[in-house]
């Protein structure tokens, strides 16, 4: 979970160090006075959205992007652990709603989603984004692959019309 904290923060280099060098000052003023005698910080609304202010629409849209991607993950999770929750001591059950529809793992069409968000964030210009996110796609296409192979082994009545991550693809 700190990678998704930490890698749109990497990508806003920007702002980074505006932020480290006022939260520095903030640390070095509370050692100095002290808490009882610190001034009250007034919140300045400008201070902190001019700096977004400064991102471009492909920081934006990726942005969107990735919370859409966090949305789905989510909601297939939620999904997973409620039938874990409805299943008895053994049993597995065959999941239903959102993507799950469509494709066997949303969950891991969600997490493609997630770094693909990441990839339009960053501008598309940054070698290391992109193998990343061709690590990840692969990594998580050979894992939906054998889930998909899983599920048709283990259900007789698993629907066939499920892909196994790519929807109408694969």
């Amino acid at each position: 979970m700190v990678f998704y904290t930490a890698a749109p923060l990497s990508l806003c280099c920007v702002c980074a160090p505006e932020v480290f060098k006022f939260s520095a000052n903030q640390l070095k003023e509370f050692i100095v006075k002290g808490k009882n005698q610190m001034l009250v910080v007034e919140f300045d609304w400008r201070g902190y959205v001019y700096p977004l202010m400064k991102l471009g629409w492909p920081s934006w849209l990726g942005a969107a992007i990735f919370i859409w991607g966090w949305i789905h993950q989510h909601r297939c999770h939620s999904i997973l652990g409620l039938l874990r929750e409805e299943e008895q001591e053994g049993e597995y059950g065959i999941p239903h709603g959102d993507w799950f529809e469509v494709v066997s793992s949303p969950h891991y069409l969600a997490e493609i989603v997630i770094y693909g968000g990441l990839l339009v964030a960053s501008g598309g210009s940054d070698l290391t984004i992109w193998l990343l996110f061709g690590f990840v796609t692969s990594n998580l296409i050979f894992a939906a692959a054998e889930t998909q192979r899983w599920y048709l082994h283990k259900f007789d009545n698993y629907p066939t019309n499920r892909f196994a991550i790519i929807p109408f693809i694969y």
